[in-house]
């Protein structure tokens, strides 16, 4: 798996599947022992056995949808950083150099097609800051449903140190048939918080989508303002007086 926490959530849940075989062969072990003068306490063991193995199927299932679609922050912070190195860093230094104030065009050359000119470079100036705000925008996106992820993932993890510590206690529990009915009452607890916390942490990771998605649709209308053509003067910023002779758009600066 990509992730790291994605891959200690995956070695909790084989601890917790060792765990659960070690208990069920404890009880199973105690069962066979059962002396005559004690079966009456088998039939309650095993319907609450078979109550929890019901509990427990209900556990995986949520577990085994969340290891479905685990998510890779790692790779959405990949791509957060070539939205601001590929893009908006490199716009940004295009759009430094695309200033009046950096540009040599107006303080050298005069005439309707410099004036022109000067009108146009703001334009696009703008038009540039704009790409790289948004591309900036973009990586803020992807970096917040990033850590969103791992923040599911950081309460899973959680979710199933809990229900560890409970199994195993539930395992040193079980040492009497007389002892294994709370053994089993502990296990189921920790099955039960480990199901709670897991799916709020589903619920808080899906509402947090929901932000996300409205950022990103937000952000896809953004993009489609900006439009499909750069910015051009409508005046004939070929025509150079200097070369042709007739005087009319571009005249050097004297």
């Amino acid at each position: 798996m990509a992730n790291v926490l994605v891959q200690q959530a995956a070695d909790k849940t084989d601890e917790i599947d060792r765990a659960i075989n070690g208990f069920w062969e404890v009880v199973d072990e105690l069962l066979s022992w059962v002396p005559d003068f004690l079966s009456y306490l088998v039939e309650p063991i095993q319907r609450s056995m078979e109550a929890l193995a019901q509990q427990l199927r209900e556990f995986w299932d949520e577990i085994n949808r969340s290891f479905e679609l685990p998510g890779d922050s790692d790779r959405l912070r990949e791509i957060s950083d070539q939205w601001a190195n590929a893009v908006a860093t490199p716009i940004g230094d295009v759009a430094g150099d695309i200033t009046l104030s950096g540009l040599q065009a107006n303080v050298r050359w005069e005439g309707p097609a410099a004036e022109a000119y000067k009108a146009l470079v703001p334009k696009q100036e703008e038009g540039l800051n704009g790409i790289k705000d948004l591309a900036m925008q973009m990586r803020g996106s992807l970096n917040n449903l990033a850590d969103a992820i791992d923040a599911y993932w950081l309460a899973t993890l959680v979710a199933l140190g809990v229900f560890v510590v409970g199994a195993v206690a539930a395992i040193a529990t079980a040492c009497t048939v007389v002892c294994t009915p709370m053994a089993i009452a502990a296990i189921a607890g920790a099955a039960a918080v480990s199901i709670g916390l897991i799916t709020t942490g589903v619920m808080a990771l899906n509402s947090y989508l929901d932000v996300i998605d409205t950022e990103q649709t937000t952000l896809r209308d953004k993009i489609r303002d900006l439009g499909d053509r750069w910015t051009r003067s409508a005046h004939d910023l070929s025509d150079g007086s200097v070369s042709d002779g007739d005087g009319s758009d571009w005249r050097v600066n004297r």
